[in-house]
């Protein structure tokens, strides 16, 4: 691991604080079941030692990470829909050669919230078992932030079902034979850490494509699935919900705090006191990878 780049640093409600080395960043596209349509979820997995891989494979495609999202790409990135299509199709096609792992969970039609909280906690239990052997490995004690975007809502009917869900999914058996898995909720998450990024762009290019003329069998890829309703839970145990350790961010330099955040394995505060002090500078130098160092130290 570049020594830069920290294990990272998640909070249980009680303050008991917990490293992670392995982050499952997901992220969703489409939720709203009431018009029948299609939610893609996506979860992307990573070893903290092999993110500059992923934020290498998100450069080289030209989908900006820290800076921009799937939609904020078009929106302020000069890029075209046909563009950003092109691009993604060829960040997914370069992930082949790495370490990284995605799954990715549809749902279709009437969906429940019930359910869409299934395909989350699915989409990060395949992102994890597929990597079993290559970079996870049994026994091994590392555990793992599942880093849902947005802030939680306890009051909401998904984030219930996804505590459910993930309490079940990831419970004993899972922590001992593979590795604990934390669930944590980090406000502009699909902004801040690339996993998160990724499933962004790869989420809103799947459902893209099924909602044109393709389906899930011509698309290509074998870790797209259809929602198995077996995979639904009713579980009367609930997760428990993380937060990341805050940081304070750099003044008036939002998308380099963002950086940070992810090189030092927190979050931002959502009402953040800002600080003049800046390391960003010496903590990018420490990147083994001269793309992504010289994509930090001149386009952000």
């Amino acid at each position: 691991m570049s020594s830069s780049l920290r294990p990272v640093l998640i909070k249980d409600e009680t303050g008991n604080s917990t490293r992670a080395n392995h982050v499952v960043g997901v992220d969703e596209s489409g939720n709203d079941a009431s018009t029948g349509g299609v939610c893609v979820t996506v979860a992307v997995r990573t070893h903290r030692r092999n993110d500059s891989v992923l934020v290498r494979a998100l450069i080289e495609s030209g989908l900006k990470p820290f800076k921009f999202k799937s939609s904020t790409l078009v929106r302020y990135g000069e890029v075209n829909i046909q563009e950003r299509e092109r691009n993604v199709a060829s960040f997914i096609n370069s992930l082949q050669e790495t370490p990284i792992t995605w799954t990715a969970i549809v749902c279709k039609g009437s969906f429940t919230q019930h359910e869409q909280a299934t395909a989350t906690s699915m989409a990060a239990k395949k992102a994890i078992t597929s990597a079993i052997g290559q970079a996870v490995n049994p026994d091994k004690n590392e555990p793992a932030t599942l880093l849902h975007d947005g802030a939680i809502d306890n009051y909401r009917e998904y984030e219930k079902r996804l505590r459910e869900q993930v309490a079940e999914d990831f419970g004993s058996s899972f922590r001992h034979g593979v590795c604990p898995v934390h669930l944590t909720f980090l406000q502009n998450a699909d902004r801040t850490y690339p996993q998160s990024n990724a499933a962004d762009y790869i989420a809103g290019y799947i459902r893209s494509k099924l909602e044109s003329t393709e389906t899930i069998g011509t698309i290509g890829h074998n870790n797209i699935k259809e929602l198995d309703p077996s995979w639904v839970r009713n579980s009367g145990e609930t997760s428990t919900v993380y937060k990341l350790a805050e940081l304070k961010p750099i003044r008036e330099m939002d998308t380099r705090s963002r950086a940070l955040s992810w090189l030092m394995g927190k979050g931002i505060p959502v009402n953040p006191t800002p600080t003049t002090q800046d390391p960003f500078r010496d903590l990018v130098s420490e990147i083994p990878d001269k793309t992504v160092r010289d994509y930090l130290l001149t386009e952000i």
